[in-house]
């Protein structure tokens, strides 16, 4: 396998950059194209092409699954900033001057609390509140096990809990 890496590793990395400039991210995915090859070594099949081809695929669609995924969760923080918004505007129709500032505020708060979340925990959060999964919903989207999204909801959560009871006792 080290063998393998050293021989491959610079051609599959500049693949995987030129789908992923961010180049963290790049060697993130780097990891899981030879972690893939690893446990699934036995369906390589020689017939159907070189080792380095099979190494490719494997990395392309790894970065396109990655890319996509990104894309995702970047409309995901979109949606929620425009649900906010639209719950912001709903309130500033038919509330008082002093309650539509509040709402802001608290909007603003929100937002910035979710971004101070790990992105492994904001993306569950956002998944169960948002587009309003289950947790095994989103267990089988994230491809991560049940219990493992689960804790990261709950200490998401309790982040959250922690940095908006400031903003409360600031009030």
């Amino acid at each position: 396998m080290a063998r393998l890496f050293d021989g491959t590793q610079r051609v599959v990395f500049a693949l995987i950059v030129r789908l992923i400039p961010d180049r963290d991210l790049a060697e993130e995915v780097l990891l899981d194209v030879y972690m893939q090859v690893w446990q699934r070594a036995a369906s390589f099949d020689s017939t159907r092409g070189e080792v380095v081809t099979w190494l490719l695929t494997i990395a392309r669609s790894r970065a396109l699954d990655r890319r996509r995924s990104r894309e995702a969760r970047e409309r995901g923080r979109v949606e929620w900033s425009e649900q906010l918004d639209q719950s912001l505007t709903a309130c500033a129709c038919g509330c008082d001057p002093l309650e539509a500032r509040s709402a802001q505020e608290r909007c603003q708060s929100v937002r910035e609390a979710i971004a101070t979340l790990p992105p492994a925990q904001r993306q569950v959060v956002e998944l169960a509140f948002l587009s309003e999964l289950s947790h095994s919903q989103i267990a089988e989207r994230t491809k991560e096990p049940l219990g493992t999204v689960k804790t990261r909801i709950r200490l998401g959560m309790q982040k959250l809990r922690e940095v908006l009871a400031g903003w409360e006792e600031g009030r």
